[in-house]
């Protein structure tokens, strides 16, 4: 069977048959750094880039580092402590269907998401990919859209 392929670059993208966006709270804070150089992270989807400047690398305490805006991560993050950052918003994500590919075009690069990971809307309504073990970990979700 050939798999549905959807390309999704703003939340408005996100087809409504994949059903309502879920809000779920972070479990964890984590530090920042400048990037190294033009540096590039392989994740699941593909391969993002953090420009010196631009861009910070979010650094977890536990799992792989990834690329963040500067500007976006000042707007959706907060300081909770020296050097520690918690973000600020309710992640708002809607797991891709069996069978579908999600082309996102993120801020840092594109990225093809499968199921059982999840769309991840932005404050901005911009797009990106969380992994579905890595959304079982660290996000707790609302209890009212919980299904």
């Amino acid at each position: 069977m050939r798999e549905q392929r959807v390309s999704i670059a703003h939340a408005g993208d996100i087809p409504p048959a994949w059903g309502p966006l879920r809000t779920a709270s972070r479990r964890f804070t984590v530090a920042i750094r400048e990037p190294r150089g033009m540096e590039r992270f392989e994740v699941a989807w593909g391969e993002l880039t953090a420009d010196p400047g631009l861009d910070w690398v979010v650094v977890p305490d536990h799992g792989a580092p990834w690329p963040i805006k500067k500007a976006l991560f000042e707007r959706s993050y907060e300081a909770v402590g020296p050097g520690r950052y918690r973000k600020l918003e309710r992640s708002r994500l809607v797991q891709v269907p069996p069978g579908t590919v999600a082309l996102l075009a993120t801020l840092e690069g594109p990225l093809e998401v499968r199921h059982p990971d999840h769309v991840a809307v932005g404050s901005a309504g911009e797009v990106y990919a969380n992994a579905d073990d890595w959304v079982r970990e660290h996000l707790r979700f609302d209890t009212d859209n919980t299904p």
